[in-house]
């Protein structure tokens, strides 16, 4: 990587550095006749795919075309499109004002794009999940939300509590790192349930990125990050959002948003969430509950400030109440918790946490700015299962300084930052407690290079000092270079680090009967990732189509081993001894075949491995081979939509059960299995309606709980799941808005 490094070093300082662009600003004209800058405005060359967004102070900076002079095309949502002709390469101060569309006669003009795009100018392989493609599917929290996406898998962690989590690349998602709006999110408590904690109706979109993310976003990032944008009050232009959904299996969830402009500098809103699961099913007959009883409530209330010139903030606190209950079908719930004759979960968890961020921009200097992030989030969780019980609580304190300027000309840009994190836990695990205390301060500093539209790097490095573990660095690299204009290239390689919490990242620990056994003080959890994409657009059927082909490799230096290999009757914790890697290839296609239909086709092959009790072996759970086909219609202004979903998941390895009784030991390998899932939508004039069926060949995990009939046994064990274990779900649901 050093040498690659150097190597394009060489090359940006020995070309121009002065690759010709067109820059300037773009105001629009509100219905008070006010001027004010416009954020997110659509930049791009007539006949081109080169384009750009305006960022907070109207600025924009978009590469010149191959052929000047050259029309530009200026757009809004709201604001009547402007068309302007470049004569000049060397046109940097254009102003360009957008009249608002209020007093004029309007005609609508409908365009059809992909609702899952890849991002083909930046330097950094970017993934970006719409709000239309959240819609394909239920998508009532954010672990359902990757339903149509070939990036990320999702599956749950046992056969009782209801938990799911992600994997990318083959890992975990303990080592991907989740952002809200590019600040830490779902981390240390919130690692098990907090996919479930955020409603699918209040995301805007979803970034993805593979590999290695950006330096100025933290030092955790491993095998990807996730970053979530929420709705804005701002950009809504509706007052009022209503989302019904309901399910035969006494699933019920209402999500409302409230969104009020106050005056041209204020805006808010609040969203609220309510869902619960009051029906009790056993449809394998194994005496436990299918899926756990469960109250959810949560609400989030951001405030939005612009005052048109140089400052704009955003901040707003969440908070969360959650009961989940489970186990055996005759378990009978209670305060002071008996679980002596029946087997029986519960999991209560309260949350409350704020945000804010607040940027300085120079008008003079658009390029120019200075931001400040933080958050604070305290956290209790209570669980039982069985006999065993946890407590843990955690206070986060995160603050993340970054300051944005130019070397010369826009071409090379930079960040500096300096950010804190501070963590204190409180963990009690039946009779044992692991308390500690995280402080972790760190500097940082990002170089974006930028040749015309066809090359690009970022290269970042940080330095942070952890109070338990000292001193430690994170550098990582980004290239790409667009081969036409329609095949882009990109490398990227990078470290990691993360300290572990295993009892909450590990959940399914609680769900059996193993002996934990912890052989030593864990070492903080660090990892190389390198990885190579190719992407093309071409045009097929007469229409645009879209390949996308990427391999990386991730090798840990030093990782937190849950080895259940060892003995069917025990879970042991230690460092890695050997090596840990994974491998992951990924190729996906979408292409729309004829008008209004689109295909998505994807492939990922894995080879994942840790070395457990001194032998390299396969990780459990994770399918070599995977298969998603997606095909969606839409018709005319989107009045009917028909969305259709197949993942095929091959053979996993299962973990060792030799020592188990005859009548309790499992395969070696599991079997292949299919999902399909299918969505009908159909909008009226008010509101639209859905209608559902997820895992429609009703395929569940046979005997999903090891030794159902004696749970406080030496055999019992809820763990060992790799496959659904709820059947068919049909669901229905309402959206409605109220501009």
């Amino acid at each position: 990587m050093n040498r690659i490094f150097y190597l394009y070093i060489f090359l940006i300082f020995t070309k121009s550095i002065c690759a010709q662009h067109t820059m300037g600003l773009v105001f629009g004209i509100d219905d008070k006749a006010k001027k004010e800058a416009l954020l997110g405005a659509n930049v791009y060359w007539l006949g081109t795919t080169i384009g750009s967004l305006t960022n907070q102070t109207g600025f924009f900076q978009i590469p010149n075309p191959e052929k000047i002079p050259s029309k530009l095309i200026v757009s809004m949502v709201g604001f009547v499109s402007d068309t302007i002709t470049i004569n000049s390469k060397d046109q940097k101060d254009l102003r360009v004002v957008l009249q608002n569309q209020i007093n004029l006669n309007v005609v609508e003009v409908t365009e059809t794009q992909m609702t899952t795009m890849n991002k083909i100018y930046t330097p950094i392989n970017m993934e970006v999940i719409g709000s239309k493609e959240l819609l394909k599917a239920a998508c009532c929290n954010l672990s359902e939300s990757f339903s149509t996406n070939a990036s990320v898998d999702v599956a749950f962690t046992d056969a009782v509590s209801g938990a799911k989590k992600i994997q990318m690349l083959g890992l975990d998602g303990i080592y991907t790192q989740i952002l809200s709006e590019n600040m830490p999110m779902l981390r240390g408590l919130s690692a098990t349930y907090g996919l479930n904690y955020i409603p699918g109706t209040w995301i805007q979109n979803i970034m993805v990125t593979k590999g290695t993310g950006s330096v100025v976003n933290g030092y955790e990032s491993i095998s990807g990050q996730i970053n979530l944008e929420f709705l804005k009050p701002q950009d809504q232009k509706k007052r009022f959002f209503i989302n019904l959904y309901g399910n035969q299996k006494g699933r019920t969830e209402v999500n409302i948003h409230l969104s009020k402009k106050i005056n041209t500098k204020w805006s808010s809103m609040l969203f609220t969430h309510a869902s619960s699961n009051l029906l009790k099913q056993d449809m394998n007959n194994d005496g436990f509950l299918d899926m756990p009883l469960t109250q959810l409530y949560s609400a989030f209330n951001r405030w939005d400030y612009h005052n048109q010139k140089n400052v704009e903030a955003q901040f707003g606190i969440k908070a969360l109440y959650e009961k989940r209950q489970g186990g055996q079908t005759n378990f009978i719930y209670s305060e002071n918790n008996d679980s002596s004759n029946h087997y029986g979960i519960g999991v209560n968890t309260k949350a409350i946490e704020y945000f804010s961020k607040t940027g300085f921009m120079f008008p003079a200097t658009p390029y120019k700015s200075i931001g400040l992030q933080t958050s604070g989030k305290w956290q209790q969780q209570d669980m039982y299962f069985g006999l065993r019980k946890y407590n843990g609580e955690q206070k986060n304190v995160y603050a993340n300084l970054i300051y944005a300027n130019i070397i010369g000309n826009t071409n090379h840009k930079y960040k500096l930052g300096a950010s804190y994190v501070f963590d204190d836990y409180k963990e009690n695990f039946n009779d044992s407690s692991f308390n500690r205390t995280e402080s972790v301060p760190g500097v940082f500093a990002e170089y974006t290079y930028l040749h015309s539209d066809n090359f690009s790097l970022v290269a970042g490095i940080r330095a942070d000092y952890h109070n338990l573990f000292g001193m430690f660095y994170t550098p990582r690299l980004h290239l790409r270079y667009n081969v036409t204009k329609k095949t882009t290239l990109r490398i990227s390689g990078g470290r990691g680090f993360r300290t572990s919490n295993i009892f909450v990242e590990n959940q399914s620990i609680f769900a059996s009967s193993r002996k934990v056994i912890i052989h030593e003080s864990f070492k903080p959890e660090i990892a190389w990732n390198y990885g190579f994409s190719a992407n093309e657009q071409f045009t097929l059927f007469n229409n645009s189509a879209f390949i996308n082909i990427d391999f990386f490799r991730t090798d840990f230096e030093n990782q937190v081993v849950v080895d259940v290999d060892q003995n069917v009757h025990q879970v042991v914790f230690y460092n890695l001894n050997g090596k840990s890697y994974s491998n992951c290839m990924q190729i996906d296609v979408n292409v729309e075949p004829i008008k209004q239909v689109v295909v998505k086709v994807a492939y990922k092959w894995y080879d994942v491995k840790s070395t457990y009790d001194k032998q390299l072996l396969n990780k459990p759970y994770v399918p070599k081979h995977r298969v998603m086909f997606n095909v969606a219609y839409s018709s005319y202004m989107d009045i009917w939509k028909y969305d259709f979903t197949v993942n095929w998941l091959g053979q996993t390895r299962i973990p060792n059960t030799f020592l188990s009784p005859v009548q309790y030991k499992l395969p070696t390998h599991s079997n292949e299995y299919y999902l399909l899932n299918a969505q009908i939508t159909k909008k009226f004039r008010k509101f639209d309606t859905y209608l559902g069926a997820e895992n429609i060949l009703n395929f569940t995990q046979k005997n999903p709980i090891v030794a159902a009939e004696n749970p406080f046994g030496n055999n019992f064990d809820a763990s060992m799941v790799y496959a659904p274990i709820e059947g068919r779900i049909i669901y229905v649901g309402v959206r409605m808005e109220i501009k």
